[in-house]
């Protein structure tokens, strides 16, 4: 029931090509020696949740979580209550630099 990071190992046959043109971007997506010296793991960012009968749910992103006056706002959260408005079908929320 906690929420927990899901990580994707990155192999030959599942590889992980980066970024285009983003080396220190990809080189933060890369997890190394998790589980034993040498592995490498993909960060998808994703926080996920296993129920009591083995199903996976969506819990939150990582890094969606901004600072606006003081006080923490989830992109998330924010989608989640305006896909509450019976008019609206699908929902994206991101932060975005907003001047003072």
């Amino acid at each position: 029931g906690k929420p927990g990071l899901l990580i994707c190992r990155i192999t030959q046959y599942a590889p992980f090509s980066g970024y285009a043109g983003a080396k220190q971007q990809t080189e933060k997506k890369q997890l190394r020696d998790v589980f034993q010296k040498g592995d490498l793991y993909f960060n998808s960012g994703d926080l996920l949740v296993i129920d009591n009968d083995n199903f996976i749910y969506f819990h939150d992103r990582i890094g969606d979580t901004f600072r606006w006056k003081g006080e923490n706002v989830s992109t998330t959260e924010v989608a989640d209550v305006l896909g509450l408005i019976d008019c609206v079908q699908e929902v994206i929320v991101y932060g975005v630099s907003v001047p003072g």
